[in-house]
């Protein structure tokens, strides 16, 4: 077999518009493994929401890679490394946000911190474990997945990070008017090195420590189980892909993904509402 794992997103890729799993995804995600294959989540979601989507498509027992990179689970499912931001890095970087009016919110383990209700973190617990009813999803599981999130209001950030000393692994960053290009200058002249994605029309950005990538996570699975990435697909379609995608042996991006991403990756597959992922397998990697 030319390509002993493949690498997958969740949102845009592996979920439809519906964010639920075509079957015809879980099916060729399945033919792949029985004839030996690896395959391992990687999104930019939480531990929790990678570890519900994959217990739920039969994907329990293989590693994962949440929060773009910056943490990696074990085949237990429990955390077996992770990357956080340095404490002065988050004081300067809320500094910038209170600075310049713009709207953060920050990821704590599988909780997240946020400085008021807004609509992008409004529902956050059902958007973060997601119903996945037609994907055949257990509904006792996912309320026990789901129990164990939590959105925590924190009026003044500097006192939470001093007295809590809190590990943070992503930070996300949204703005409708506009400012993310230039605030993300901003961040690197102001605050330091940071891994800093955005999507399409930089309508938000993720931020990861400096270093860290889905890239680098995977590489670091490959050393684990003796697979070096050249012998890894990878299917994404979005800017946080973009390293996983150049990295891998094959990088193949969906058919709704940016141009831009489209132009890293080896070749396209299908959209997401094509299954697109299920294409992908049954072309490069089974025949």
């Amino acid at each position: 077999m030319k390509y002993k794992l493949l690498a997958t997103d969740l949102d845009g890729t592996l979920l439809n518009e519906q964010r639920e799993i075509d079957k015809e995804n879980i099916e060729a995600i399945h033919e792949f493994r029985e004839r030996g294959g690896r395959v391992i989540i990687t999104s930019g979601r939480s531990p929790l929401s990678t570890r519900w989507i994959a217990n739920t498509i039969g994907l329990k027992g293989e590693p994962i890679i949440a929060y773009n990179g910056a943490v990696i689970l074990d085949e237990s499912g429990e955390v077996s490394e992770q990357a956080a931001f340095g404490h002065d890095h988050l004081m300067s970087f809320w500094e910038l946000c209170e600075g310049e009016g713009i709207y953060a919110h920050f990821y704590e383990g599988d909780t997240l911190l946020v400085p008021r209700e807004t609509k992008w973190n409004q529902n956050w617990i059902e958007n973060n474990i997601l119903a996945l009813e037609k994907t055949g999803a257990d509904l006792t599981e996912r309320e026990s997945f789901r129990s164990r999130c939590q959105v925590k209001m924190v009026d003044n950030f500097y006192t939470y990070v001093k007295r809590n000393h809190p590990v943070i692994t992503k930070i996300a960053v949204f703005n409708d008017e506009g400012k993310l290009a230039d605030f993300s200058k901003s961040i690197d002249k102001q605050v330091g090195s940071m891994e800093i994605s955005s999507s399409f029309n930089f309508l938000n950005l993720e931020i990861s420590p400096a270093g860290v990538s889905k890239a680098s996570s995977l590489v670091k699975l490959g050393e684990a189980y003796d697979i070096h990435i050249s012998e890894m697909a990878a299917i994404g379609d979005n800017f946080n892909d973009s390293l996983m995608l150049s990295a891998a042996g094959l990088g193949i991006a969906m058919g709704n993904a940016p141009d831009e991403v489209k132009k890293l990756a080896d070749t396209v597959t299908g959209s997401n509402h094509e299954a697109g992922v299920a294409q992908a397998i049954r072309r490069y990697l089974l025949e």
